[in-house]
């Protein structure tokens, strides 16, 4: 059993369900204060919240996907018997995305190792990076994606002062590290780099990001801390969705439009739904197929509180890897990437948007891929080992751009 915290509180416990294999099961406590619900779709009752497959969406939401839980589960699968998802659950639910943690020990809490922003964007060494930073920080790297990633707490120290000498008042992680793996993705960091470079001159809110020196790590800063360093409530699609993660690629862009409407704030929903047709748009001429339902959410500061749409993240060019990849939900009952045509009639069916407007929204953003394109061919030219992916994005932001109509 373990203690489910809406931090600074304990708020319920979350177990096995006693009788039924694979299932678990969430009890709230008796009273708990006002907007510490765990989830928008689980608001406090005297009735126990039972899953039938695995842990409840909103629980298994940060569970590590891909290399990050390849080498947890290798590592306790040995010394723990019986280990599954609660079990995984336990092990990074100390820290983790969002204001939820998992835990029996108030103490272990957001305990997470320090690690210089700075020195890792300016590394310059030949050594893997990567592999050190998942064997040090993996169990306190609650965070979802195939792509190789940690959570990471920045220490800030004077000249010549250690980190155990310095003084570091920030709890909790404050950066997420993302790498990449060369025999699968390359260069996914810089990949994800200049998509993001894009989403930011398209007009869209996205956390600070700085791609490291030596081109092997994209830094990003948490969006869902506030300055004073509170934790905020997150919750993807899939969670508002009501469910798991192995179905992030069923569904709608219609559907997520939908949810939009029903989940974030009436007084929010106008320009959420405009913010979620930009991003929409961009996926589409930067040729990314992986814009899932994991990789849309909300923010709020409690669940009683204004729902916003969460800041653009994880947009990357699939199609520089996989040249046949499509959109990852469906648009119009396709996951063809679409025409202009087709995003115009979206916008005014679904995001309430007039057609000169979305026209616009459409010209705008391809503006912004065609600024970005300076950059990433420099970059092309500026590492030998990037020059293929480079080159591969460069020809599909060209293919996206001509599809709507917006050679560059």
């Amino acid at each position: 059993m373990l203690d489910v915290w809406v931090t600074p509180h304990v708020v319920g416990s979350l177990d096995r369900h006693s009788r039924e294999a694979g299932a678990s099961t969430f009890a709230y406590r008796s009273a708990i204060q006002p907007g510490e619900d765990v989830s928008l779709t689980m608001p406090w009752s005297l009735e126990s919240y039972r899953y039938q497959n695995g842990l409840h969406p909103v629980f298994q939401m940060n569970l590590p996907e891909g290399r990050l839980r390849e080498s947890i589960e290798l590592s306790f699968r040995k010394r723990v018997k019986g280990f599954d998802v609660l079990s995984l659950l336990e092990v990074v639910g100390r820290s983790q995305i969002g204001r939820l943690r998992f835990a029996n020990d108030p103490d272990v809490i957001d305990q997470v190792p320090l690690q210089s922003v700075s020195e890792l964007i300016a590394y310059d060494g030949s050594e893997e990076l990567l592999i050190d930073l998942l064997e040090r920080f993996s169990t306190v790297s609650g965070v979802s994606g195939v792509q190789p990633k940690v959570l990471i707490r920045d220490g800030v120290h004077g000249e010549g002062e250690s980190f155990a000498q310095s003084r570091v008042t920030v709890k909790g992680a404050t950066h997420i590290v993302k790498g990449w793996n060369r025999n699968e993705y390359p260069h996914l960091a810089a990949n994800e780099f200049f998509c993001m470079n894009a989403a930011r001159r398209s007009g869209l809110e996205v956390p600070e990001f700085t791609l490291s020196e030596n081109n092997q790590l994209l830094v990003v800063k948490r969006f869902d801390r506030t300055e004073e360093g509170e934790y905020l409530g997150f919750e993807d699609f899939c969670s508002l969705n009501g469910i798991g993660t192995a179905e992030k690629y069923d569904g709608s862009y219609e559907k997520l439009a939908k949810r939009i409407r029903q989940f974030v704030s009436p007084e929010l929903q106008a320009s959420a739904l405009e913010v979620y047709f930009r991003s929409l748009t961009l996926s589409c001429i930067v040729r990314n197929g992986d814009a899932h339902l994991k990789n849309f959410g909300v923010l709020y500061t409690a669940s009683n509180k204004p729902v916003r749409l969460a800041p653009a993240f994880d947009i990357v060019s699939t199609t520089a890897y996989i040249k046949k990849d499509t959109l990852a939900l469906t648009l119009d009952g396709s996951k063809r990437f679409p025409a202009a045509k087709k995003l115009i009639a979206f916008a005014k069916m679904h995001c309430n948007l007039q057609p000169a407007k979305a026209k616009l929204i459409i010209e705008e953003v391809a503006d912004a891929v065609a600024e970005t394109v300076a950059g990433l061919r420099q970059h092309t030219l500026d590492f030998a080992d990037f020059k293929s992916v480079g080159e591969a994005m460069l020809s599909e932001w060209n293919e996206g751009l001509t599809a709507i109509g917006q050679n560059s």
